[in-house]
């Protein structure tokens, strides 16, 4: 794969990702809209995500890989680089959705055991506490962006409509990590891609585990930042496009909250809360997530985009999406990339 020419659409953390992941010699660069140190935008999801790593329910065997190899990969980061804002953190994760024998992640993360009755909230069957982590995307994305550039990648500002108008830069391979954007390119058109609309509140507190209750009918989360701040939501909206802050969705989760966790939030007022902002943003959102490779207009394109919980698959998705890059790479001269799924 040396000294191959990549171009990697998209700039989120799914394409930082994978740019992380390709071998070195590769020339890569990646593009996009919005780029990571931009003031804050709705156009593009990165930076308004949970960031957490929080297990899909349920998972095949190859999102389970995946997920893994994720959850992994932000540990090492912890470790290794603090100034990331990658953090370890305890986690109580209510499960209501389905029984305990289908918790797929049951013992395989650190610190793992199951709750006691006294310690789930009332109505609840089932729950777990394990060590997981959390990231603070406005200071992540922009800390990844100087580690990939100080390797060699090149970020580029482009606006386009289409896949074809990457054609002209010249790259062996094109990455196609566009997430909500792969609705609107002509020529990928995904109407399987729903923008989810998700609102929270960033609140000032000392709350320093992860909260979440996956309930039947909503659920609720209190995300610690360990930086004195914690992201509380539950809010999502399939297909709704709505930026403006819906203050009866506020007060929704404020009560959620409260009668969740009483004993970190004590009232359901908004006024006892200590808000720093509310968050409204877009994410994206696919039956299945989509990996794979095919030939569009003489381009050699993987795909990698799908299911909204991005830094959740993140460094697992760009390992899958490399091994393709591999393959389109080592196929003989004027052989059509055939389209594939889930290899």
């Amino acid at each position: 794969m040396n000294n191959s020419k990549v171009t990697i659409l998209g700039a989120g953390i799914t394409g930082m990702a994978i740019a992380s992941q390709m071998p070195k010699g590769c020339d890569i660069t990646i593009v996009a809209r919005n780029l990571p140190g931009d003031p804050d935008s709705l156009e593009w999801a990165s930076p308004w995500a949970g960031a957490v790593w929080m297990s899909k329910l349920p998972s095949d065997e190859w999102e389970q890989k995946m997920q893994l190899e994720a959850f992994y990969g932000w540990w090492k980061l912890a470790y290794t680089y603090p100034e990331s804002s990658v953090r370890r953190i305890d986690m109580w994760d209510i499960v209501d959705t389905v029984p305990q024998d289908q918790i797929w992640y049951m013992n395989k993360l650190p610190n793992f055991r199951v709750l006691t009755k006294e310690e789930l909230p009332e109505g609840a069957p089932f729950g777990m506490a394990y060590t997981s982590i959390v990231v603070t995307p406005s200071i992540f994305l922009p800390w990844m962006r100087k580690r990939l550039e100080a390797s060699g990648v090149k970020f580029q500002r482009m606006n386009i409509s289409s896949l074809a108008d990457l054609e002209g830069l010249g790259h062996d391979v094109l990455i196609n990590a566009s997430g909500v954007g792969a609705r609107h390119l002509k020529d990928c058109a995904d109407v399987k891609m729903l923008p989810v609309r998700g609102q929270t509140v960033l609140v000032k507190t000392n709350l320093d585990k992860i909260w979440i209750r996956r309930g039947l009918k909503d659920y609720t989360y209190a995300l610690p930042r360990l930086d004195g701040t914690a992201i509380l939501g539950g809010i999502k909206q399939h297909g709704s496009t709505e930026t403006a802050v819906n203050t009866d969705l506020r007060a929704e989760i404020f009560r959620r909250i409260n009668e969740q966790i009483p004993w970190a939030f004590p009232s359901a007022d908004p006024q006892d809360f200590e808000v720093v902002r509310d968050i409204v943003g877009l994410r994206p959102e696919t039956p299945i997530v989509r990996i794979e490779k095919e030939s569009i207009g003489g381009q050699k394109v993987v795909h990698a985009y799908g299911h909204q919980g991005m830094y959740i698959l993140s460094w697992g998705m760009a390992r899958e999406a490399c091994r393709l890059v591999q393959e389109l790479l080592d196929q003989a001269p004027g052989v059509g990339a055939m389209q594939m799924s889930k290899l």
